[in-house]
């Protein structure tokens, strides 16, 4: 069996090569489910992680993987080129989602500050922060896509004003009036669930 493989992945990157596209795809379809499983074991969560994640990330590495083919110079070893990329595409998505998460959480901090701010000497501070913090998360799954995109850019992105330019066209006046807009309807939805919760 693995000389088969072996024997069909060198044939089917010789046709990669020469311009066949169908052969990469039975190369990814004989690889897929080994890079799926090392994305999935070595992604964010780890084993228990989202197969969607993993599913993505397996996509990612395939798309590097083709990229790259003509780094190959032996195709026998095609399996492991590909997890080690596997390894490398988890590993960077582990940083990214590191970095967003920790980005989101002083966004988070930054508006619930602006709504009141949680006294951390009760016993029920944390309590009382997870239960903001999920009314932020269910208020921005609630703004609109340019709104909740604007708020994302701002916290999550190195340079906002360019990320908006790239991403939506704006000039930086209209990124910040944009943003302005997002942070006021963001607050009015947070108000709203906290009137809901005391009904």
């Amino acid at each position: 069996m693995t000389t088969a493989v072996t024997t069909n992945d060198c044939h089917d990157l010789d046709l990669v090569r020469s311009g066949d596209l169908e052969a990469f795809g039975r190369i990814h379809d004989r690889h897929a489910p080994l890079v799926l499983s090392v994305c999935r074991r070595h992604g964010p969560g780890g084993p228990t992680g989202s197969r969607t994640e993993a599913e993505d990330a397996t996509q990612e590495v395939f798309i590097r993987a083709y990229r790259k083919l003509d780094s190959v110079d032996d195709c026998t070893g095609l399996a492991a080129w590909l997890c080690s990329i596997a390894r490398f595409v988890v590993r960077e998505r582990r940083r990214a989602t590191a970095r967003r998460l920790k980005h989101e959480e002083a966004a988070m901090t930054s508006v619930i500050n602006q709504h009141g701010a949680v006294d951390r000497r009760r016993p029920s501070a944390d309590a009382e922060r997870r239960e903001r913090f999920a009314a932020l998360e269910a208020a921005l799954d609630r703004l609109p896509d340019q709104e909740r995109l604007a708020i994302h850019i701002q916290y999550l992105e190195h340079d906002p004003v360019d990320a908006a330019r790239r991403a939506l066209g704006l000039s930086r006046s209209g990124f910040y009036k944009l943003l302005a807009r997002a942070r006021t309807m963001l607050a009015d939805l947070i108000g709203d669930q906290a009137s809901e919760d005391l009904r």
